[in-house]
């Protein structure tokens, strides 16, 4: 457990030097995203004054160490600095914008491990066609890209037969239950989109790793006991299945930017994945290391719990 926690500390301390990097590396000047922006809105461009004195303000007027000390300075009093293009503190962009990235993929991502555990293990237990056919669906449909997948289900549900609403997350001025309702209404497409792009990989891999678990010798003494073929599957072959899946579950709840920033960019749900893209667009360095941040973090103390979790509870077999 010390071992683990060192890692873990590594790897958050790690994450903390990218994140700061990364955004810097983008080309470009933040400022002259900015300028482009009041320039676009037929506000008057930035003067020479103005621009220094939001450099100033902003830290950008500092070499890369100065930057980096005022960046640790400040993530340690829990300040994650104001939004170049937003106007506002990051911190309360993102309490805004989390919500909805954390019930759309949290969801998504639960609903993709336990159909595609729930396929993978029928896969791998009764073999021949059903096997086959599930592999040959799950290898297709992983081999096409997120986006892809969202359009089509634009085209379809939503142009084609009207049945929920091209973008959005909800209609404007929308209250009390009727409200909730509409933002379901929304969410439905983005959310079967992800758990349609999403169940695959689970499928995939719980199939392999229950297929190297039914050929274990303590599902063979259990077969040997007389043990009814559901008993030996549920009790014996699936928790010794599960670490791998328990893992990539993990990633798939921590790294919610890869799947929310295509999704929620072509139905325009406003979370954290709009939002880092807006923040890419513009240069907004506070709101990108902040996500980047949060989700970079999200994966690394996901999957610890669950190497923990993992260590503690040993999986039930025959023997």
């Amino acid at each position: 457990m010390i071992r683990l926690a060192v890692r873990t500390m590594i790897l958050l301390a790690a994450i903390v030097v990218l994140n700061f990097l990364i955004p810097r590396l983008l080309p470009g000047d933040p400022l002259d995203a900015l300028a482009a922006g009041e320039h676009e809105s037929g506000l008057a461009p930035l003067s020479a004054a103005a621009r220094e004195n939001l450099r100033q303000f902003y830290g950008l007027d500092r070499d890369l160490v100065g930057q980096f000390t005022h960046y640790l300075s400040s993530l340690a009093r829990g300040d994650l600095g104001w939004s170049f293009a937003k106007r506002q503190p990051v911190r309360d962009l993102l309490a805004a914008r989390l919500p909805w990235t954390l019930g759309l993929v949290g969801a998504a991502a639960l609903s993709a491990a336990l159909l595609g555990t729930a396929l993978g293990l029928a896969a791998a237990w009764w073999g021949g066609r059903v096997d086959h056919a599930l592999v040959s669906l799950a290898s297709s449909i992983e081999a096409i890209p997120d986006f892809l997948i969202g359009i089509g289900f634009l085209l379809v549900f939503a142009v084609g037969l009207r049945w929920f609403p091209l973008s959005g997350g909800r209609t404007a001025f929308e209250a009390g239950a009727p409200a909730a309702i509409d933002t379901l209404w929304h969410l439905t497409l983005p959310y079967l989109a992800l758990t349609l792009s999403s169940f695959a990989i689970f499928l995939l891999l719980t199939r392999h790793s229950t297929a190297e678990t039914t050929r274990a010798p303590f599902v063979a003494v259990a077969r040997a006991k007389g043990l009814r073929p559901r008993t030996v599957a549920l009790r014996h072959v699936l928790p010794n299945a599960l670490p791998p899946i328990a893992n990539l579950l993990a990633l798939r709840l921590g790294a919610v930017l890869s799947g929310a920033i295509v999704i929620e960019r072509v139905y325009g749900v406003p979370g954290l994945g709009l939002l880092a893209f807006e923040a890419i667009r513009e240069r907004d360095y506070p709101v990108l290391q902040s996500v980047f941040l949060l989700t970079g973090a999200a994966v690394v103390l996901a999957t610890a719990a669950v190497d923990a979790i993992l260590r503690a509870v040993r999986p039930y077999d025959a023997r």
